[in-house]
């Protein structure tokens, strides 16, 4: 199978959101499931064919409203 890098930096490949966000391959894979049962939580992601991406700016509003506030 071919692994597409996207050229447009607005995009991320699985292998890239894991290195720069820090979330397995195996945690995404899970994550996308919960989209398929419809949960609000699930991670956004594009689907191209067999080619999984991630808009860097879905999945930074993501992060933001998925974070866990601790007592400061």
């Amino acid at each position: 199978m071919q692994i597409i890098e996207p050229k447009n930096k607005n995009f991320l490949t699985p292998k890239q959101l894991e290195c720069e966000f820090g979330i397995s391959l195996s945690k995404q894979y899970k994550m996308r499931m919960q989209k398929n049962q419809n949960q609000a939580n699930s991670l956004p992601f594009i689907k191209l064919e067999k080619t999984i991406l991630y808009k860097r700016s879905e999945i930074e509003i993501w992060l933001d409203k998925n974070m866990v506030k601790g007592n400061l």
